[in-house]
């Protein structure tokens, strides 16, 4: 039977791989795919070995400033650990959207021993600076941007109406919130367990407080950032048609494909044609940069997700044997 589980444990995960990795590129259309080779051919991989390595350092940095949030709890996770359970948060996005936090806090918790709701409370805080930098950089994408209306109308088409189902989140949301009431007014054990897990996830909300090196967690935030609006400035040095991007055209691309990638899981479709459509309005008809940096993007994060559940899975079946 451990035979079995530690085999399930490295062809799941290849599994995962190979479907997302035929999900993602079988959804190009014919026509995207043959941009998708002609950039290939005429990328200069230098400027892609560097955005690849600038996406890396930004992970790595994610990891580490979640190690400094954890710290002020009681906790010294492994860097990683942590640097695999961000890459492997990013992964299961890919399959059922934002359950990645979700199973980065189970992962913390049971090889990092760091309570569920804890953890995931510290998630949570990262979530709240990284929405703020997002909107800090739309604002300045916005205030650099020229032809405002036009950028506001790129990625509604294919974009899917999405409106059409918030009635039903509200609707799901207000039927598990009267259900939870009812047990917690009825149910002595379950308002004991509710009690004790929304302890555990103000402590986890308040670590941010108790920190004493902010300093250095502002520090990393802003690398994060740095590191992903400049991976777009450095795939266009890849390319003769887009090296001459202006700042305003880095951060419409940018802002648009945080969008893409947000309302659609992986950005699939979108963030090309809103990465595309922002270089229209700056004058460059290159349908293969959105799409060649969207799969490289798109491969390197499977690649790192797909090594992360392997590794540390390996790594507690080798603390077990010794």
């Amino acid at each position: 039977m451990k035979y079995i589980v530690k085999l399930l444990k490295i062809f799941v995960p290849l599994g995962i791989g190979i479907y997302l990795t035929w999900y993602f590129i079988g959804g190009l259309s014919e026509h995207e795919f043959s941009e998708m080779k002609n950039s290939i051919l005429t990328a200069d991989y230098f400027w892609i070995l560097t955005a690849i390595l600038i996406a890396f350092l930004s992970h790595v940095s994610r990891a580490r400033r979640w190690i400094l949030l954890v710290e002020p709890l009681g906790y010294n996770p492994k860097l990683s650990n942590a640097f695999h359970g961000v890459m492997s948060c990013y992964i299961i996005n890919y399959t059922i959207p934002r359950s990645g936090e979700f199973a980065r806090a189970g992962l913390m918790a049971k090889y990092e021993n760091i309570p569920f709701v804890k953890g995931f409370a510290t998630i949570v805080v990262e979530r709240f600076f990284d929405l703020v930098m997002l909107g800090i950089v739309v604002l300045i994408t916005g205030f650099v941007q020229v032809n405002t209306k036009e950028f506001q109308q790129i990625g509604n088409n294919d974009s899917g109406n999405y409106s059409d189902f918030i009635p039903w989140i509200v609707l799901g949301i207000l039927v598990v919130t009267l259900i939870a009431s009812l047990l917690y007014l009825k149910n002595k054990r379950f308002r004991a367990f509710f009690k004790k897990k929304m302890k555990g996830i103000w402590e986890g909300l308040s670590s941010f407080k108790k920190m004493k090196r902010k300093w250095q967690f502002y520090g990393h935030t802003l690398f994060i950032w740095i590191c992903y609006i400049g991976g777009v400035w450095i795939f266009s040095q890849a390319f003769e048609q887009t090296r001459d991007m202006t700042l305003g055209c880095v951060l419409g691309a940018f802002t648009v494909g945080a969008a893409a990638i947000a309302l659609v899981p992986g950005g699939l479709g979108a963030y090309p044609l809103g990465v595309n459509s922002v270089l229209v309005l700056y004058g460059i008809k290159f349908e293969g940069f959105g799409i060649f940096m969207w799969v490289v993007l798109t491969c390197v994060i499977v690649f790192l997700g797909l090594l992360s559940l392997f590794l540390i899975q390996r790594q507690e079946t080798i603390s077990n044997s010794i």
